[in-house]
């Protein structure tokens, strides 16, 4: 091999040993809420693995009766087990007017992944008045996160 060739051949391999690694593509996930009889909300939520947990943006278009956001929790369930509860961070962001929720983003320290909560239900309950003084938790929307 001529020696300008084999030079050229050993920097290739020294930059292919000595390369970061192509940046694998960030796992995500989506919850698409649609508006039914008993289930008001109307939006969609992504979700994106991150280093620190679960990163969720989203936007609802309608469904949310009352503007306070500690109203309201945002869980992903397996059946009736809570496998991750973003009712902190969400009420944190949440911004209610006139039923919609405007867009936001937030980020859930877990060390669940987005491989965890694929194919479970992302449930939003609302604290509702249904007695003088008595208050219950109802369930206005849910939805299947998918890939």
């Amino acid at each position: 091999m001529p020696k300008p060739l084999s030079i050229l051949v050993a920097l290739l391999a020294c930059t292919a040993l000595t390369a970061p690694p192509a940046l694998a593509e960030p796992v995500t996930a989506t919850a698409d809420f649609q508006e039914g009889l008993f289930s008001p909300v109307d939006g969609v939520l992504d979700f994106a693995e991150t280093t620190d947990g679960i990163k969720v943006t989203g936007k609802f278009q309608k469904g949310f009766s009352s503007d306070r956001p500690a109203d309201y929790q945002l869980q992903v369930l397996d059946n009736a087990v809570v496998i991750v509860d973003f009712s902190k961070d969400f009420q944190e962001v949440a911004e209610i007017k006139t039923s919609e929720v405007a867009a936001f983003e937030f980020t859930t320290k877990t060390k669940q992944k987005i491989a965890d909560i694929r194919n479970e239900d992302v449930v939003v309950r609302q604290l509702v008045d249904v007695a003088a003084g008595i208050k219950v938790q109802a369930e206005i929307g849910r939805a299947k996160i998918v890939k």
